[in-house]
């Protein structure tokens, strides 16, 4: 075992240790559905999230929780882990919709921001056409500001 400035080190991964008491400390108390389908604790989840975090992004990841406390009937181990992996697949699935939104949002911003350059920078050639003077100027000036600010 190698030990780390703040997670331990074994068979190539870093463990990150989490102790309670009871299970339950685990999970959201609201909620009412199945250990498997519920929602972690929000301490838990920042403890974990904020853990990871300080770890080397290509180091292996693994959780050891320690419950010392645990009432009859005692929680399987199984039942823990699936529901860590279903919340954080769970918040995964969230951000990627979330990040896809995001992306699609800033292409429409972009084609909308184009075509509004495109169309005052034409509006500005089109001017060329108008009588010298001042107002062409204005509008000319005018229109360029407008497509770049636009």
């Amino acid at each position: 075992m190698t030990t780390g400035a703040r997670y331990r080190v074994e068979d190539g991964r870093s463990w990150i240790d989490i102790r309670v008491a009871q299970s339950r400390q685990l999970f959201d108390g609201r909620d009412p559905a199945p250990f498997r389908e519920r929602d972690l604790d929000d301490d838990a989840v920042e403890y974990l999230v904020a853990a990871a975090e300080e770890i080397p992004r290509k180091q292996r990841l693994a959780i050891a929780v320690t419950i010392w406390d645990e009432p009859a009937p005692r929680m399987a181990a199984d039942s823990i882990v699936e529901a860590v992996h279903s919340h954080f697949r769970h918040a995964h699935e969230q951000i990627q919709r979330r990040l896809r939104e995001h992306l699609r949002r800033g292409q429409i911003s972009l084609a909308v921001g184009l075509t509004m350059l495109v169309v005052f920078l034409a509006l500005a050639r089109f001017t060329r056409s108008l009588p010298s003077g001042a107002v062409r100027e204005i509008l000319r000036e005018g229109f360029v500001i407008t497509g770049w600010v636009g």
